[in-house]
């Protein structure tokens, strides 16, 4: 299977989510564990991928961080309309 990518990036909100996992003061793992409580699990190198845009994100993972994060999709997603520029 042939992974799609956009400006040499698999996701544009790996920025993002490592914004909001360092203003929670979360590493890696304990995302991780946040994340395994909603039945998704995901290990530190997903993380370390997504973080640089390397991993695909799927829209069920983009929930789930905006969940654990408490924030809305649309805060997840701000910025990210310039990866179109």
């Amino acid at each position: 299977m042939r992974v799609k990518r956009l400006n040499n990036k698999s996701n544009i909100i790996g920025t993002n989510v490592k914004k909001y996992r360092l203003k929670n003061e979360y590493t890696q793992e304990q995302l991780c564990q946040k994340i395994d409580l909603y039945g998704l699990n995901l290990y530190h190198s997903d993380i370390y991928l997504i973080e640089h845009n390397k991993r695909l994100v799927r829209d069920y993972e983009a929930l789930i961080f905006a969940k654990v994060f408490k924030i809305s999709m649309d805060e997840l997603y701000k910025g990210t309309d310039k990866e179109l520029e």
